[in-house]
């Protein structure tokens, strides 16, 4: 077992992407977790807690335990939880298709008689992670949402997509997300999605097609391409 009852001393996310922060990109939608709290007996969201679209407390309880998630930024998470709550979320992640991460990415499972921790397999999940930045250089200028939205509507390889595809515990598939812009010219067919992070341009998979493209939009915004 991870722990006895005093359980968890982090935080355990239910979430579709690869690390917690990643998960408004590739969102659990609110209204999957509206149906799944109405579908199940244990779960409810107390009538006097705050609640609005992408925010809101899932409660759950049974004859020993009373814990709860918090759902917001297309992910539901919880601090110090108990093994039995840590089993409930793994079901739960089940339903959405999604995993149950820590703060490391590793992966909470039940392997039919205990909670069981561990990292992806690494050679499923490579991913290297490319970004367009200023830092260092210009005067750490940003680069704006406005300015990036402006630059990929003038490529007439990219579009605006509000799904993309996403590597599941059920293999890849299409989910719904936040508007993106995507590099549809990539060899495969396959949509790139770049995605807008405060102040840079991020792509999770970036390939050698996938760098010189980045690297050509880079000299239009005057910024470079760097690991991430």
């Amino acid at each position: 077992m991870i722990g006895d009852d005093g359980g968890m001393g982090c935080y355990l996310h239910i979430t579709r992407a690869f690390r917690d922060h990643e998960s408004e990109r590739f969102p659990i939608l609110d209204e999957e977790v509206t149906a799944a709290v109405d579908a199940a007996p244990d779960l409810f969201t107390p009538p006097d807690a705050p609640r609005h679209p992408g925010f809101r407390y899932v409660m759950w309880k049974d004859s020993v335990h009373e814990e709860y998630l918090l759902f917001q930024r297309g992910q539901l998470d919880t601090k110090h939880p108990s093994d039995a709550f840590i089993r409930r979320m793994i079901e739960l992640a089940g339903h959405f298709d999604a995993w149950v991460i820590g703060d490391d990415a590793e992966v909470y499972e039940w392997d039919g008689a205990q909670i069981v921790a561990g990292d992806r397999d690494r050679e499923e999940f490579h991913r290297r992670q490319l970004v367009i930045t200023r830092a260092s250089m210009n005067g750490d200028a940003p680069i704006r949402w406005n300015e990036w939205t402006a630059l990929a509507a003038a490529q007439p390889d990219f579009s605006s997509m509000s799904s993309v595809e996403v590597r599941l515990p059920s293999g890849l598939r299409w989910i719904e997300c936040p508007p993106v812009h995507c590099w549809t010219g990539h060899p495969s067919g396959r949509p790139v999605p770049f995605f807008h992070d405060e102040d840079l341009i991020e792509v999770t998979d970036a390939d050698e097609a996938t760098e010189r493209r980045m690297t050509e939009l880079a000299a239009a915004l005057q910024a470079r391409v760097v690991e991430g």
